[in-house]
């Protein structure tokens, strides 16, 4: 009855999952959310920090970071993205992104910048984020996570009968 449980749980996760090659490494990682998937929650996620932050109103601004983040996404694994960055009208002090090409910089961290190659490397260290699909792989983690913990709790209620 256990090898048989293991068994079904083995195949619950290895059907949860596709192999891909990771961009930035050349190496095969196994992974619950492919590139259409990264983009489907970037998009949905955008929506909701638009909502949160709003963006900065000043088009000229907006226009410089997306042509400053285009060009460096152009050197990234992942040029074929459609890339999309915004300065949110916030005084925090902080940048971010999100899966599928979101990269995002807030007013309050843009006070902080002291010349465009300094904007650059923050920019492109989101860039590197999103190329290396952090996303990706943290939510691979959190469902083998989930998928331990429910094994461990099944076979314990075995153990226990």
């Amino acid at each position: 009855m256990r090898t048989l449980l293991l068994c079904y749980f083995a195949l619950i996760f290895t059907g949860c999952a596709t192999t891909v090659t990771n961009p930035v490494t050349g190496q095969a990682e196994r992974t619950v959310m492919d590139e259409s998937s990264e983009i489907a929650e970037g998009q949905k996620a955008h929506q909701q920090v638009l909502s949160e932050y709003g963006v900065y109103p000043n088009a000229q601004l907006q226009g410089y970071i997306t042509e400053l983040g285009q060009r460096l996404a152009a050197q990234s694994h992942r040029n074929q993205l459609a890339w999309h960055f915004t300065v949110l009208d916030s005084p925090e002090i902080n940048a971010f992104a999100l899966p599928g090409g979101y990269v995002y910089v807030t007013l309050g961290l843009m006070a902080y910048m002291d010349s465009e190659a300094d904007l650059a490397g923050v920019i492109g260290h989101e860039i590197g984020h999103v190329t290396a699909r952090h996303s990706a792989q943290r939510a691979t983690r959190q469902q083998t996570a989930g998928l331990g913990v429910l094994a461990a709790t099944v076979l314990g209620m075995l153990a226990e009968s």
